[in-house]
């Protein structure tokens, strides 16, 4: 397991815990604050690296006449996480509680756990083949393949980007509610 993926456990365990932990004497008085304050930093990083990735990716490789279509195609337009029940707009939002949101947010990263792996090995060059005849076929076919995977994974780069944003926004309504009690949302 990643060091990212235990710390955004631990973190999500810490905050689902903290107030079982602290009646029972177990934990030292840490400011509910620092908790939302380092669960929004990650969900934010989270969110950034999705937004450039996404943006990266449809820059290079999708054309811009070609961009809406391609995620209205049904094929390539539903995510995976899309099982996860998810408030999709702000009403909705406001009606969960603090530790409905934690929990979205945790289904949300650990939904997210092995496909991130896949894409890292996905776009990890995996050309590195010497250029004699008999090695034509087997470029070929992994070229083939590359761009198949390629294609493929704009929908996968979209819904990445989607997903963090939420779970952005989920933490953003929970650290307002429990650590500054309303923030207007």
């Amino acid at each position: 397991m990643a060091a990212g993926s235990r710390t955004s456990q631990i973190l999500a365990f810490a905050l689902l815990c903290r107030p079982w932990l602290q009646e029972a004497g177990a934990v030292q008085s840490v400011p509910l604050s620092r908790f939302f304050d380092n669960a929004m930093l990650h969900a934010h990083r989270l969110h950034q690296l999705a937004f450039d990735t996404y943006q990266k990716f449809e820059e290079a490789y999708i054309p811009k006449e070609n961009k809406y279509s391609f995620l209205q195609n049904p094929q390539t337009s539903l995510c995976f996480s899309e099982s996860i029940p998810t408030p999709s707009n702000m009403e909705e939002r406001q009606q969960k509680s603090n530790l409905e949101l934690l929990r979205i947010s945790l289904l949300l990263i650990q939904s997210w756990l092995e496909p991130v792996q896949f894409l890292r090995s996905v776009f990890a060059n995996r050309l590195v083949c010497g250029t004699s005849d008999s090695d034509v076929y087997a470029l070929l076919k992994s070229l083939e393949e590359g761009i198949q995977t390629l294609m493929g994974n704009y929908r996968l780069l979209h819904c990445f980007r989607r997903n963090m944003d939420k779970v952005e926004t989920f933490l953003r309504m929970a650290q307002c509610r429990s650590v500054e009690g309303s923030c207007g949302f």
